[in-house]
């Protein structure tokens, strides 16, 4: 096994518990109103990278412990150091990881053997049930988490289980769900996803298509659940390479798809295939930080037949918006991790793909290993124009507008240099290279209500190469940095940071 067992990544429960001993999680016991207060809450605490908030007291909170919520599981803290804490105990590394280090242990994990799931017999998943007409969806305090969104979101942070008929491929991943009634859901499947491609499979036999839906599963497994893998490829058998241990699911009560036995709450039914079986889902505010109020759409029905759930449970939300809250420190950084893994796999000399929060998940920004990029003679059209190919090409390059080619002075998860490098390096005009042959998701905002094509087809993607000519050919750089880093002695750099606080200021 590649990996030690790390507890935070496997266990919901004690990602909790480590967030409390390391005070990045606060307890809120006084009455929380569901309709917007909780949301505004944590809305507030992501703009300000506070601490995740539990709430204990959900105005409405039914007496049989449906549900407390915790907000902004994977936002970012502000405890000095471990800025990326939640993302880097999601995936069992230490606190103070790094972007390169979350990166990194993804990538390595990609080498490793799936270790598959394993049945047991049962788990907390199981201690309490709810079947057929005794189900209320309307009736739990389901927040409401922007003004102007069309119904109560439940499902925001948890993860969808559907598997093909032939039970070949199982697939775990996050899409939104509103409560449409008292015994369903309603939400988009997009044909592209892997969700919708299962779909279309159930539809061919005319057959609805069971799903389970799962709140507070192993944090490694929402993670990789945002993680545009291969079609056909099981996340739950990734989830076990990352965390070097299989997890442990349990058979859901009406289907036969198996659900992780230690999540918090489970809803499980069937998505109608009918035509006719649609309702009006939306609008909500999105991980671009946007929403068009009365932009409803009609979307497929999620029928709930069982509710399973532990004592005590508590429903992870992701308040969509502005950067950054799960959307970005999900989606965006596994979205980074397959690409740069693509890019190695196609021979590219990427050494590093990161998401800039701020960018909405719509910048992705790749880094060169210089020496490896000089052994290639290429140039800056070339390579530009092979690197898009490459990741625009690819499943995840769907979701991805634009990329920013950087040098290695360049520091990717450093949004202040990815501005310098853009500012100063990218030429207007000739280090700007678009392709209109590929798709992009239609949330993107300008896609939907931008200037549309002149002729019909893509709107288009675009590399821009934040990269002199000279970074392609010469062994050293013809410049130098004029910074902390870049304009003095490392000695004395040292004696700086070592004195910082005896000159007055704080760390």
């Amino acid at each position: 096994m590649c990996y030690q067992r790390p507890l935070a990544a496997e266990n919901f429960r004690q990602f909790i518990k480590e967030l409390e001993d390391e005070h990045d999680l606060i307890k809120i016991t006084e009455e929380v109103d569901p309709h917007l207060e909780l949301a505004a809450i944590v809305r507030k605490v992501y703009e300000n990278e506070e601490k995740a908030p539990l709430f204990e007291n959900v105005k409405r909170r039914m007496s049989n412990g449906l549900f407390r919520v915790l907000g902004a599981p994977v936002g970012l803290s502000r405890i000095p150091g471990q800025r990326l804490c939640r993302i880097a105990k999601s995936l069992g590394l230490a606190s103070s990881a790094t972007g390169q280090d979350i990166i990194h242990k993804i990538n390595e994990a990609k080498k490793c053997d799936p270790i598959p799931p394993i049945d047991v017999p049962s788990g907390p998943v199981k201690e309490y049930k709810i079947f057929g007409d005794e189900i209320d969806l309307t009736s739990l305090p389901v927040p409401l988490l922007h003004a102007d969104d069309g119904g109560k979101f439940i499902q925001t942070f948890g993860m969808y289980i559907v598997q093909t008929p032939d039970k070949r491929w199982v697939n775990w991943s996050i899409t939104r769900g509103m409560v449409n009634d008292k015994r369903s859901l309603v939400g988009p499947i997009i044909p592209k996803q892997d969700i919708g491609v299962i779909s279309q499979m159930w539809k061919e036999r005319n057959e609805d298509m069971p799903f389970a839906l799962c709140f507070g599963v192993p944090p490694a497994a929402i993670m990789v659940g945002g993680m545009p893998i291969p079609k056909w490829t099981n996340e739950a058998g990734f989830i076990g390479a990352l965390t070097g241990k299989p997890v442990e699911v349990v058979k859901c009560e009406t289907n036969d798809i198996r659900v992780p036995a230690h999540a918090e709450i489970v809803l499980e039914g069937v998505v109608l295939t009918s035509e006719d079986a649609k309702a009006t889902e939306g609008p909500m505010a999105e991980y671009h930080g946007m929403i068009f109020p009365g932009q409803s759409k009609k979307c497929p029905i999620f029928k709930v037949n069982a509710i399973t759930f532990r004592e005590n449970p508590v429903l992870p939300i992701c308040v969509a918006g502005r950067a950054a809250e799960e959307n970005h420190t999900v989606w965006g950084i596994m979205q980074a991790a397959e690409v740069l893994n693509i890019c190695q796999n196609a021979g590219l000399p990427i050494q590093m793909v990161w998401c800039p929060f701020e960018s909405h998940c719509l910048w992705f920004v790749a880094q060169v290993d210089r020496q490896k990029l000089r052994v290639m003679n290429t140039n800056i059209a070339d390579f530009s124009t092979r690197l898009g190919h490459v990741v625009f090409g690819s499943k995840p390059g769907w979701y991805i507008p634009k990329i920013l080619l950087v040098g290695e002075d360049v520091d990717p998860t450093n949004l202040r240099d990815v501005i310098w490098a853009e500012s100063t390096r990218c030429q207007p005009g000739k280090n700007e290279f678009l392709f209109d042959e590929y798709g992009n998701i239609p949330l993107i905002p300008y896609v939907g209500y931008g200037i549309k094509p002149e002729h019909k087809g893509n709107h288009q993607k675009v590399v821009r190469c934040c990269m002199l000519p000279c970074e392609f050919f010469d062994e050293s750089l013809p410049w130098k940095e004029g910074s902390f880093r870049g304009s003095y002695p490392i000695d004395l750099q040292e004696e700086v940071n070592r004195k910082w606080e005896t000159y007055g200021f704080s760390h």
